[in-house]
């Protein structure tokens, strides 16, 4: 447990904020997937550029790129993609490995909240999917506050709602997008990614949620 006494020192969270697609859940493979059979379907090809904007952007972004490349109207594209990746949804989401034993371990020990760039409705569908939901006090989406990811509006808001200023708080991020939105906010961060990843690390970065030394600092909480 070096690792995160060296990082956090006796600091422990009040309440915890914690991303869902890529950290959570396995939305990463189902968005590429989706991705590609909206492109084939337009016949269309994404810039290296327009394809890193996406990363951790809110699917309304990720239909601005669509669109552009594929000159179709934006209303029909995000048409287009919300119903195909709802229907992948369906067949293809899992959590990711850790993931349900680190929100069961949080969630018995300060409440927690999941704060994500997708609409609330979809935020809801997966994490009842994959059984998440019912450890989470609080749900923050793009329809909750006025600005998304990378603004840190969500954290703030989430954090405050379970009764913890923001200082108080831990975030837990995959993306760079969500740890700008949450370094921002002025929470403490968590990373969780492959050490190459341009991804502002926080407090400490992880390779995954799979690590007892994680579930042994989380028991420590409160304590």
């Amino acid at each position: 447990m070096s690792r995160f006494t060296d990082a956090f020192g006796t600091w422990t969270p009040e309440a915890v904020v914690f991303d869902c697609d890529g950290l959570l859940l396995d939305t990463e493979s189902v968005w590429e997937h989706t991705q590609t059979q909206i492109l084939e379907r337009y016949g269309a090809t994404l810039a290296p550029e327009a394809a890193e904007a996406m990363v951790g952007s809110t699917l309304e972004v990720a239909a601005e790129h669509i669109a552009r490349a594929a000159d179709r109207p934006y209303e029909d594209v995000l048409a287009a993609v919300r119903e195909q990746f709802l229907v992948n949804l369906a067949d293809e989401l899992h959590p990711l490995p850790g993931a349900e034993a680190v929100v069961r371990a949080a969630a018995a020990r300060v409440p927690i909240a999941c704060a994500s760039n997708s609409w609330h409705d979809a935020l809801v569908d997966k994490l009842t999917r994959t059984g998440l939901l019912e450890h989470f006090t609080r749900l923050e989406s793009t329809d909750t506050v006025e600005h998304g990811k990378p603004a840190p509006d969500m954290y703030v808001q989430a954090a405050r709602g379970l009764g913890a200023e923001p200082s108080r708080a831990l975030a837990l991020e995959d993306s760079a997008t969500g740890a700008r939105a949450a370094l921002a906010g002025g929470l403490r961060l968590l990373t969780v990614t492959d050490a190459g990843d341009a991804v502002p690390t926080g407090d400490l970065r992880l390779t995954t949620l799979d690590d007892p030394e994680l579930l042994a600092w989380i028991g420590t909480w409160g304590a």
